[in-house]
């Protein structure tokens, strides 16, 4: 790819998210910089995570590096006039939720999601039915219950999500000291025990030791 350069201060013309979005024909900015590129990002990142069918290799440019993200649905895409294809919010969201630990962290995850003002459910039920993956909805479910209130998450979407959840325990994440583990018997998680005393939204009441 060209760019053009500004001559007056040397800087591409074309920003970070519209190279993102022509690294192939099925590019988009995704998860941490799509939360980023809407403004809900909690911090600045150097790293632009593009979703692509096509392979291309991670590099640098202009101080930020891009790499791909494996797709999982091709639903959710929205395209800019001014040439940025990236995922709507709600897309964005279980993307990050999916792959939060090789993306943000879940401390920042918590951070976006605190700052988004409204979620569709409808589209929400529709990616996940996309996505296909009991694992998903049992994090989805975890997490989102938890802003309940802020998003006005009905009761029916939270049990579409159980239901479909696996009835397997999991590990919300990996790597879980073995002394600061509990589990949490709706979603069937076991979580770290101070999860969420380092977020906005204090501490896990449904958690069973």
């Amino acid at each position: 790819l060209y760019v053009a350069i500004n001559l007056l201060d040397q800087e591409p013309v074309a920003n970070k998210f519209v190279i993102a979005s022509h690294l192939s024909d099925t590019a988009v900015v995704s998860h941490h910089s799509a939360f980023e590129y809407y403004g809900y990002a909690n911090q600045v990142s150097y790293d632009m995570s593009v979703t692509s069918d096509s392979k291309f290799n991670g590099f640098s440019f202009g101080g930020f590096h891009y790499h791909r993200m494996t797709p999982h649905i091709s639903s959710g895409v929205s395209k800019t006039s001014s040439g940025v294809a990236v995922t709507d919010v709600e897309r964005t969201v279980l993307d990050s939720i999916n792959d939060f630990e090789r993306n943000m962290g879940f401390e920042e995850l918590i951070q976006c999601l605190s700052v988004i003002p409204v979620l569709n459910e409808k589209k929400l039920l529709r990616y996940l039915a996309e996505y296909n993956k009991c694992f998903l909805y049992q994090k989805a479910g975890y997490i989102l219950e938890h802003f309940k209130d802020e998003f006005a998450i009905s009761d029916a979407f939270l049990a579409v999500c159980k239901k479909e959840s696996s009835t397997s325990s999991r590990y919300l994440m990996k790597d879980i000291p073995k002394d600061r583990m509990d589990f949490n018997n709706r979603w069937h998680l076991t979580v770290p025990a101070d999860l969420w005393q380092n977020t906005l939204y204090g501490g896990d009441e449904d958690a069973d030791v």
